[in-house]
């Protein structure tokens, strides 16, 4: 059995983390499309919680994303 930690102050369990905050893979982070509930949502990077939802699969919130970040 792996041990594992369970430490609030650990980056792991963060809250910035849980609402998206910081999770861009250019700044260290996991990456912002990630599921929730059975959908994909895009986490906002830097101000935190869901930036927009609804997506049926992860390319769609991916192309999505790419479509912002071209425009911007």
């Amino acid at each position: 059995m792996a041990y594992t930690q369970n430490n609030p102050l650990s980056r792991n369990s963060s809250p910035l983390l849980a609402n998206g905050k910081g999770c861009a893979k250019s700044e260290g982070g996991k990456g912002c499309v990630v599921q929730q509930g059975g959908k994909w949502v895009i986490l906002n990077n830097k101000k935190g919680g869901v930036w927009r939802d609804g997506f049926s699969s992860k390319e769609e919130a991916d192309k999505v994303l790419a479509a912002y970040h071209a425009n911007s």
